[in-house]
């Protein structure tokens, strides 16, 4: 039981870390948040080496992840502004849209890498290289069991 848990503290510790990222943006601001988010992941990155259970693959998970939430925050915090007046307006700022942009396209693309190295890798190298196989004489023939030699029903060559 320990070792179950041992591989999901991590886990869950990323998952709670979130979570005080999402009320840290709500009740305090986006710099205090991202601070937090980048301690949160150093001490995954502690945790995980200290419980043996780091992965690379999953650290790039976190990383982008990290970078995707901030891109998204900064969007809706910095890039998008309700006005007064008309009522409902909504401005704009083209500055801070095209930061977070960035952003969220800097932390898909390993995404997007991992997904299509897994994609590719899921076809061993042996089949993508070899040519469809022609049905030769020897192919369609079979050996012989006992059973088949004392029935007498067989072909011999």
């Amino acid at each position: 039981m320990f070792d179950n848990l041992k591989q999901n503290i991590p886990v869950i510790q990323i998952f709670i870390g979130y979570a005080i990222y999402i009320a840290l943006i709500v009740l305090s601001s986006l710099p205090i948040a991202i601070l937090w988010i980048i301690f949160n992941i150093y001490l995954w990155l502690i945790c995980s080496i200290a419980l043996q259970t780091y992965n690379i693959i999953s650290f790039i998970y976190i990383l982008c992840s990290a970078g995707i939430a901030i891109a998204i925050s900064l969007f809706f915090i910095q890039g998008v502004e309700q006005l007064p007046f008309p009522q409902g307006a909504l401005m704009f700022h083209s500055e801070n849209i095209m930061k977070s942009c960035l952003l969220f396209f800097i932390c898909t693309v390993p995404l997007i890498m991992i997904a299509f190295n897994k994609k590719n890798d899921l076809e061993p190298l042996s089949v993508k290289q070899q040519k469809p196989k022609t049905l030769s004489q020897d192919d369609l023939w079979e050996e012989a069991t006992t059973e088949d030699l004392q029935s007498g029903r067989y072909e011999s060559l």
